[in-house]
């Protein structure tokens, strides 16, 4: 009777078991999700060892840009470049160059900004001498005609140097702001 008993009591737990996980849901058995995991972008294409030019509607040329790699992301309307270097050339009487250098930089097609990331080096020559902006990111839009720079600026030129946090420069209004931290030591002579 004892063994009727169990054997009876083990049945009935044995379909309870099977008919819960018959019912149940095809989820209820995964792990849950840790977290959506993005798809990183592929680029559409890349280029090597690149070197363009961008003239103005006079013809003159205005920019140049050399980049060890360049790829292409349509999706994101934007451009990375490995080892960018943009040189702005003078226009008119003044014979002014700005070269940028950085390990890494974005251009953005809709923002239409230049973005360096990286020991970026701006240098400026022109017939006063070379003054040079070293900065940890600074980006420059070309619509606005502004630049910053920020995580630490350090500002040459032949007679001064000018240390602090982040530099902000609108070339329309020619105002620039240096902020935070600001150490200045200017040569007379």
């Amino acid at each position: 009777m004892i063994k009727q008993f169990f054997l009876m009591a083990c049945l009935v737990m044995m379909t309870a078991s099977f008919l819960l996980l018959w019912e149940s849901k095809p989820e209820s058995f995964l792990r849950p999700d840790s977290g959506k995991i993005e798809k990183s972008p592929s680029a559409d294409s890349y280029m090597r060892n690149v070197k363009t030019f961008i003239f103005s509607s006079g013809g003159k040329k205005k920019y140049s840009l050399k980049a060890t790699e360049i790829s292409l992301f349509s999706g994101l309307s934007e451009v990375k470049l490995s080892q960018p270097i943009l040189v702005f050339h003078g226009t008119g009487q003044q014979k002014n160059q700005l070269t940028v250098e950085a390990n890494q930089g974005i251009f953005s097609k809709n923002a239409q900004k230049f973005q360096f990331k990286g020991d970026v080096n701006a240098n400026w020559k022109n017939l006063r001498g070379e003054s040079v902006l070293k900065a940890a990111r600074l980006s420059y839009s070309i619509k606005d005609d502004n630049a910053s720079a920020d995580g630490g600026i350090q500002f040459t030129t032949p007679d001064t140097e000018i240390t602090g946090e982040s530099i902000s420069a609108n070339f329309e209004s020619k105002i620039f702001k240096i902020v935070n931290r600001v150490k200045a030591i200017h040569d007379a002579i």
